[in-house]
């Protein structure tokens, strides 16, 4: 348990919007100095404690943590309230910590790697750029949890998982479309349209117990977000309803309502819908790049409740990747978009 490696992997999620991932064996220091540990290191600016006893997971805090951009040349040794630590238990399930997979926003975030001390595991974050910031921490529990293709999780470990939201650096630097009021903001699925935990569902061995909530709209533009996502400044703040909307859409009024069930899938979701009166529209699925995938439903349909069925192909026939995806209902003057996710 003394060697460790790490990997750390920009991904991009949306044209120039990236995750920064980084995943290995957790490194193992001082496994006798408890009292030391939950003690906030003085070049720590903060702790965040509330995911340290195992007790809720996913460990998922409401609150936005501000936090600075960490210093460089001149200034590399103020901390500027740039750098938290967070902590996860040791133990748990009577397993101990044996792998770590950490995502980020990037730029807005910049994580470390997992460390082991006393009776806790954590890692550190640094605020790196203005923008908003989420992060998935996932610490795996037993012995040698991964897989012989190299994949992290094991069908005999447990798993915790951690999701954080952070203000990094100055809400007046944030792109608009990130809204710059964060006074109402709480931290959930809905907070950020591109979340760092958006594509947990997807990964190896997620656990479906611990799946992130799904949203249609967000509160806030990832900073790549593709046209197919609502979201804008203050969209989900009940004070302030200005929206900037990056496919510039009109407000959707009450013609339609249409969920997919179920949600997630593996390889068939119907899609239902109702009309409230007699129109044209269509029904398209994009993929998480904003790019056409098929199209399910195109014309003229009476009012009434439909439901059409999508079985995970393109517009060639041929089966797509597991993955988030996107359909969309269009009428003249009217757009939704609601959310997928086609399991393995």
């Amino acid at each position: 348990m003394n060697n460790f490696l790490f990997f750390s992997i920009p991904f991009c999620l949306l044209l120039s919007e990236t995750t920064i991932i980084k995943s290995g064996e957790i490194q193992i220091g001082d496994t006798t100095g408890s009292s030391y540990v939950r003690t906030c290191p003085d070049y720590v600016d903060s702790c965040i404690y509330v995911c340290s006893d195992g007790f809720l997971n996913a460990c998922h805090p409401n609150q936005l943590y501000p936090i600075g951009l960490e210093p460089t040349g001149a200034d590399s040794n103020i901390t500027d309230a740039s750098h938290y630590r967070i902590y996860f238990p040791w133990e748990y399930n009577n397993l101990p910590a044996d792998k770590f997979i950490i995502t980020a926003s990037w730029p807005c975030l910049s994580p470390t790697a997992v460390y082991a001390s006393g009776n806790y595991v954590y890692w550190d974050i640094y605020g790196n750029d203005h923008c908003p910031g989420t992060l998935q921490g996932v610490v795996w529990y037993g012995d040698d949890c991964e897989d012989e293709n190299g994949n992290i999780g094991s069908d005999y470990c447990s798993q915790l998982v951690g999701r954080f939201c952070f203000v990094a650096g100055d809400t007046l630097e944030w792109p608009i479309e990130s809204d710059q009021s964060i006074s109402t903001d709480v931290c959930n699925a809905c907070w950020m349209s591109q979340p760092a935990w958006g594509d947990y569902p997807i990964q190896e061995y997620s656990d479906s117990l611990l799946f992130p909530d799904l949203c249609d709209s967000y509160d806030h533009c990832h900073h790549s977000t593709p046209d197919s996502i609502d979201c804008g400044v203050g969209f989900l703040d009940e004070a302030d309803s200005t929206t900037v909307k990056i496919g510039k859409t009109n407000q959707i009024p009450k013609l339609f309502s249409i969920t997919n069930y179920p949600n997630p899938f593996n390889p068939i979701t119907n899609i239902s819908y109702n009309i409230h009166e007699d129109i044209f529209h269509s029904i398209t699925v994009y993929d998480i790049m904003g790019e056409f995938i098929n199209e399910i439903y195109s014309g003229y349909a009476n009012s009434g409740r439909k439901t059409l069925q999508w079985n995970g192909t393109n517009y060639k026939g041929k089966s797509v990747s597991p993955g988030i995806y996107f359909y969309r209902i269009e009428a003249p003057g009217i757009l939704e978009t609601n959310k997928m996710i086609l399991l393995k």
